[in-house]
């Protein structure tokens, strides 16, 4: 039997009441429910209205949680706001509130308000099989385009910067700020909060802090570099087994270190510049005497032509060079003139190797 429904009550993310006339009201409901519990400001009297529209009938129930599978599977990009904005225009026969899409792309990322509005929520006799409702905050994928950083802001207030062609799964609720870094270098700027550790987990090395400003950086070959501008930060190698100890060592603003696909680390506390570490943040690589293959692993995260060294007599090569990403192509031109480079340029690569 269909749900039919003469009238029907719902609250856009403003508050406002939003009258509908639909036999899918539900699936509109929760929708706009799902869209203002992303926002990440969320009341107390709007999450007691949730519960009370959640709990009034299993068809409310049964909507929102496919309307947030498809938020999973979609994920928090502009597919979602694309996603939540047509189908709240088009099955809605009142004018519905939407918002923007730049707003709701932004709101994709404030999660805590979803963790602390639904988890574990008290059910008031609507379900007879549980006295509690979960509904699990989804980990969420953040990726960036090869040839251009992105900035995101965090859910806790953190902010951090994805250098090209990278990716992270964030996971913050109530309990913890857990971020997985899957590919590439990020740089973080966390919200002091003492009561929630955020670690950075990379393979078997886990960056712990609580509030300061690092850069974690994944190379293709496996290897880990993390350096600090700001505070104190515990760098972890954490055990394969669980009656191994970790090994923990601490950094101060200005010292790196490295670590294997393992965990281990493979090189001593060291001294960087960080004008020359961060310059990245502002568009722009600084290099002295710094290995070929360190250079052309950060050109690869800009240019959609990707450089290959086919020479392994010139990885360790020492460049000194100063770029912006928009001068790549002169720089590897200048790389051939300075250096016993030759650069081969093909259709789909541009090769380098020894003169």
């Amino acid at each position: 039997m269909k749900y039919k429904i003469i009238e029907s009550v719902a609250h856009d993310p403003d508050g406002d009441q939003i009258t509908t006339s639909l036999e899918n009201a539900p699936n509109v409901q929760a929708r706009e429910w799902l869209t203002y519990l992303y926002s990440g400001h969320t009341t107390s009297e709007k999450r007691e209205a949730f519960i009370l529209w959640l709990n009034s009938n299993e068809l409310n129930q049964e909507a929102f949680k496919r309307c947030q599978r498809v938020w999973q599977t979609i994920g928090m990009a502009d597919c979602a706001a694309d996603w939540i904005t047509q189908h709240a225009t088009q099955e809605s026969v009142s004018a519905v509130k939407t918002r923007p899409k730049h707003i709701l792309a932004r709101a994709a990322v404030l999660l805590s308000g979803l963790a602390a509005s639904i988890t574990l929520l008290v059910v008031n006799g609507v379900f007879h099989t549980t006295d509690r409702l979960e509904i699990a905050v989804p980990a969420t994928l953040f990726t960036s385009s090869i040839g251009q950083n992105r900035m995101i802001t965090l859910s806790d207030g953190s902010d951090v910067i994805l250098a090209g062609n990278s990716s992270i799964l964030v996971n913050i609720d109530q309990y913890e700020r857990h971020i997985t870094l899957r590919k590439g270098s990020a740089y973080f700027d966390v919200s002091h909060d003492p009561y929630r550790v955020f670690s950075v987990t990379a393979q078997h090395t886990q960056v712990r802090v609580r509030g300061t400003a690092f850069e974690v950086e994944h190379s293709p070959d496996n290897e880990l570099k993390i350096s600090v501008q700001r505070g104190l930060v515990d760098v972890v190698d954490l055990p394969e087994n669980d009656n191994e100890d970790e090994k923990v060592l601490q950094l101060h603003p200005y010292e790196q270190l490295q670590a294997n696909i393992d965990g281990t680390f493979i090189s001593d506390v060291s001294r960087f510049d960080p004008e020359i570490e961060f310059a990245w943040l502002s568009e722009r690589f600084i290099y002295d005497n710094a290995p070929l293959k360190s250079v052309v692993m950060d050109i690869n995260r800009y240019t959609k032509k990707p450089i290959v060294i086919l020479d392994k007599d010139i990885n360790e090569l020492p460049i000194t060079a100063s770029f912006t990403f928009k001068q790549i192509d002169q720089m590897l031109a200048g790389l051939a003139a300075a250096y016993p480079i030759t650069l081969t340029e093909e259709d789909t690569r541009n090769v380098l190797t020894k003169h």
